[in-house]
C-alpha cells in the first residue's frame, strides 16, 4: 500500500491487484502496483506500473509473457488521448517458489500464470481509467467483426478519444451520432449496410439504420449508470479490440487548468 501511495500525482486512489495461480504443483502469487490519472495514450504513458511474483522464472520468460499481456490490457486504455514522455511496466521474481523450470512460454505449466499475469495487468489498467481526471463513468468500448485487430483498435480508440463521445456520455446524452462520427473519421472500412451499435443490452443501429424499436428515454436513463459500454460491429471480418476511457467532465478540465508539474 506504500508503494502505491508513494507514485501517485493527480490520482485520488491508490491502485493494487493480487492473483494466485500454479505453476505445476507449485502455488504461486502475483502482485501488482500502479499509478496513472491523466495524459495515458498511446501506449500506457505517464502510467509507472510494477508487478511482482514469488514464482522463480527466468528475465526471458518474464519478459515474453509482460509484453504478450501489455497489448489487451495498459495499451487498452486512454483517459484524454494525450501522452508523456513518462512510462514504464517491469516484472519481478523473487524466485521464493520453487517451482519446476519453464523454459518456454508455450508450455501448458505456465498458462495458469499468464492467465493471471493478464487479470492483474487489466485490473491495474481498469482501476486508472476509473480514476481518470475528473472521470464520472468508465467506458468499455468493444468493437468488433473487423477486418482485423489493427481496424478494430483504430475505432475502439477513434471512439475513446473523441471529445464530442466523452463530453456526451458526461452529460448523460444518448447521442449515438457521436459515436457514427467518431466510427466514421478513424478510417478502417465498415460495411453500412450491416453495422451495429449498442449502447449496452439497447440495440441503436441495426443494418445500418435507426432500429424501429429505439427508445431514447429508455437509452438516456442507461446512461445515468457509472458503467457505460458501447458495442460496435462492423462486419468486415471477424477480428475484435476492446479499449477502455473514462467521460469528460468539468472537473477535467479544472484539474489541468489548475494543475502544473
Amino acid at each position: 500500500m506504500k508503494a502505491a501511495l508513494a507514485i501517485m500525482t493527480t490520482d485520488t486512489k491508490p491502485k493494487l491487484a493480487m492473483e494466485e495461480c500454479n505453476i505445476g504443483n507449485e502455488k504461486v502469487k502475483i502482485y501488482g502496483v500502479a499509478k496513472g490519472s491523466g495524459m495515458i495514450y498511446p501506449n500506457m504513458a505517464t502510467t509507472l506500473a510494477y508487478i511482482f511474483t514469488d514464482a522463480t522464472l527466468s528475465n526471458d520468460i518474464l519478459g515474453k509473457l509482460l509484453k504478450k499481456n501489455i497489448s489487451n490490457t495498459f495499451n487498452a486504455i486512454t483517459c484524454d488521448g494525450d501522452t508523456s514522455t513518462n512510462d514504464m511496466a517491469t516484472i519481478f521474481a523473487t524466485n521464493e517458489v520453487k517451482n519446476s523450470q519453464v523454459k518456454t512460454v508455450t508450455e501448458n505449466k505456465i498458462k495458469s500464470f499468464d492467465k493471471a499475469l493478464n487479470n492483474v495487468l487489466l485490473n491495474l489498467a481498469k482501476r486508472i481509467v476509473s480514476d481518470g481526471e475528473g472521470a464520472s463513468k468508465f467506458i468499455t468500448i468493444n468493437v468488433s467483426k473487423c477486418k482485423n485487430e489493427i481496424e478494430a483498435k483504430k475505432i475502439a480508440f477513434s471512439v475513446a478519444n473523441s471529445p464530442l463521445v466523452k463530453t456526451a456520455i458526461a452529460g448523460e446524452d444518448p447521442n449515438w451520432g457521436r459515436v457514427i462520427m467518431a466510427i466514421g473519421k478513424a478510417g478502417p472500412k465498415v460495411n453500412l449496410n450491416k453495422l451495429l451499435i449498442k449502447f449496452g443490452n439497447i440495440t441503436i443501429i441495426e443494418g445500418g439504420k435507426l432500429n424501429q424499436s429505439y427508445d431514447e428515454k429508455q437509452t438516456a436513463n442507461y446512461m445515468k449508470a457509472e458503467n457505460i459500454e458501447i458495442n460496435i460491429e462492423t462486419f468486415t471480418g471477424k477480428k475484435n479490440f476492446t479499449a477502455y476511457t473514462m467521460d469528460f467532465t468539468k472537473k477535467y478540465i479544472e484539474i489541468n487548468a489548475d494543475y502544473r508539474s
